[in-house]
């Protein structure tokens, strides 16, 4: 994935830019929308005035990335995939098939999931930042709960590869299964495939579970630690939204790297496919 960036650090480097710039719009809206409260609660409508001009310009740069997006990873997708079908002429349609539709999630994967992942990192990191300013025990509880959640998927990650490894087999042999118009091939194909997905889902299930335990008892504390440390009702509500955007952006940041694990391996088959050709 490395020498798409390197290939296209154009067209990625604009993209990423528009993303981080409605990240940080969005990192904003809790303490924005606790300053209109406590404003309101003043009797003043700048707070107001100041929540919706961060809506204005955040809404603006997300449609603008947007309309950017589609069109440069289209571009991109086109241009790639077409080298890679006339380079790999020595493997089998089934491969060559398998790998144009792997080429495709590496590309949506930059489109789409990438700038979730950014959007959860910023939000993760201006979530904290702003916690240790307006509640520095949440803030070291947040500190806590990310070190146990990196910890948890560190432990898990080579097995999520093995996984992945025999997925990705098992569609490199689907077309050539298929053709060969053999039930018990078919059966044999379609049951190993199961069964890798089971794998998977079931390693997921049970990471995603011992995560969530972590997020309760950090919802938990900051409820009372916000209601106990702070006086203003907005920056109440704003600490608590933000503790609720931290355990998003920490149930999110686990998907995108099981995601991003399945795609390295993918990567490396693809990068060999070209060395080979």
């Amino acid at each position: 994935m490395q020498s798409l960036l390197k290939r296209f650090p154009g067209r990625y480097a604009l993209t990423l830019l528009l993303v981080v710039l409605e990240s940080a719009g969005w990192v904003f809206f809790p303490l924005f929308i606790g300053r209109a409260i406590n404003s309101v609660l003043a009797d003043s409508v700048r707070g107001l005035y100041e929540l919706a001009a961060l809506g204005i310009v955040t809404m603006g740069i997300a449609v603008v990335r947007r309309l950017v997006d589609s069109r440069a990873y289209g571009g991109i997708y086109t241009t790639l995939g077409e080298e890679m079908v006339a380079r790999d002429t020595e493997s089998s349609t089934s491969t060559r098939t398998a790998r144009l539709g792997m080429l495709r999630e590496i590309v949506e994967f930059f489109e789409n999931s990438l700038p979730e992942l950014i959007v959860s990192m910023v939000g993760l990191a201006g979530t904290v930042l702003i916690l240790s300013a307006l509640n520095f025990p949440i803030f070291i509880g947040c500190l806590i709960v990310t070190a146990a959640t990196v910890t948890l998927y560190a432990l898990t990650g080579k097995r999520i590869t093995r996984y992945n490894e025999g997925l990705n087999d098992e569609h490199e042999r689907r077309v050539d299964i298929v053709h060969s118009g053999n039930p018990a091939r078919v059966a044999r194909h379609l049951r190993r495939m199961m069964r890798w997905n089971i794998r998977l889902s079931d390693l997921e299930a049970a990471t995603f579970g011992v995560n969530w335990l972590f997020m309760i008892a950090l919802m938990v504390y900051s409820v009372s630690a916000a209601a106990e440390r702070t006086v203003d009702y907005g920056t109440v509500f704003a600490v608590v939204m933000y503790v609720f955007e931290f355990m998003e952006s920490m149930m999110m940041l686990p998907f995108h790297y099981q995601e991003w694990l399945r795609l390295r391996e993918i990567s490396g088959r693809l990068e060999a496919a070209g060395g080979d050709g």
